[in-house]
């Protein structure tokens, strides 16, 4: 249950994307960047520290990641992405107002509507689903990188209620570039490993990653019964520059709590434990 201290930042989180906004319907183009990019920095960086339900944290995460697409549309030179309007941003800042009520407003927009549209010669190419498997192009014909989350290695797996992996994508040009994605809890233990076996198909081509320096990351969730909530155990990423070639790749295992921005990273273990992921390039 949101604290008093969660309720206070929440309300100036609404303030500042309101502000927003604002610049953008009077078209202050590069007052209204600057805003909402305090805005979504100033939510990801507060976010984690709160007391919210992962249903609340995922309207907010969606709100996060339709300000950077809003940020980006302003943002470009090549006349590309002409969504979410503003007047769709208005819209949203009602869903944040709305984010720690009971019963909070709709999330308007599908967030898969915004990606670029293919281009006339690529028009037959299915649309990309997550953890699909077939990977999509976008309209420049880059494609998009899937992973295939194989297993995880822990010294003590057996004691892990509902581990599960989620799966998130940052950059700090650009904030968060898609929603996390929460993979369906495992029960396949085969000690010192959890199996997942679950792929996943980015949103974001590979070459705008690259672009962007982004890179993945993957939190290894597990329920904790005496909270009743979930808890990190540990993270691993996935850097462009490892991204070199198809096949399997480890990943090493961090210390929690997550760090997007990569600058306060601490191994977990001397122990030779990993995630195990395959990729599968454009």
């Amino acid at each position: 249950m949101p604290t008093d201290v969660d309720i206070k930042r929440h309300r100036k989180w609404t303030k500042q994307l309101r502000e927003a906004v604002q610049a953008d319907g009077w078209g202050q183009v590069l007052e209204a960047v600057e805003a909402y990019e305090q805005t979504s920095i100033r939510i990801m960086d507060e976010l984690p520290e709160m007391d919210l339900s992962p249903e609340q944290q995922d309207l907010i995460e969606k709100v996060v990641v339709t300000i950077n697409l809003r940020t980006n549309c302003l943002s470009s030179l090549d006349g590309h992405g002409n969504r979410p309007t503003k007047d769709e941003m208005a819209e949203i800042a009602d869903v944040l107002e709305s984010a720690l009520q009971r019963t909070p407003r709709v999330f308007p927009i599908d967030l898969a509507d915004l990606e670029p549209p293919p281009s006339p010669e690529k028009a037959a190419t299915p649309p990309s689903l997550r953890g699909a498997d077939v990977a999509a192009k976008d309209k420049s014909g880059g494609g998009r990188l899937e992973i295939h989350i194989e297993k995880i290695g822990l010294k003590d797996v057996a004691r892990y209620v509902d581990p599960q992996i989620l799966v998130s994508v940052y950059s700090d040009d650009a904030g968060y570039l898609e929603p996390k994605v929460e993979l369906p809890a495992s029960s396949a233990l085969d000690p010192p490993y959890i199996s997942f076996e679950h792929t996943i198909s980015l949103q974001t081509p590979l070459e705008s990653l690259r672009r962007q320096n982004g890179a993945v990351f993957f939190e290894l969730l597990h329920y904790k019964k005496a909270k009743r909530k979930k808890s990190v155990r540990c993270w691993a990423m996935l850097e462009m520059d490892e991204v070199r070639e198809a096949g399997p790749l480890i990943l090493e295992l961090y210390a929690k709590p997550c760090d997007v921005h990569r600058k306060a990273v601490h191994l977990l273990t001397e122990k030779p434990l990993y995630l195990h992921v395959t990729l599968r390039l454009p």
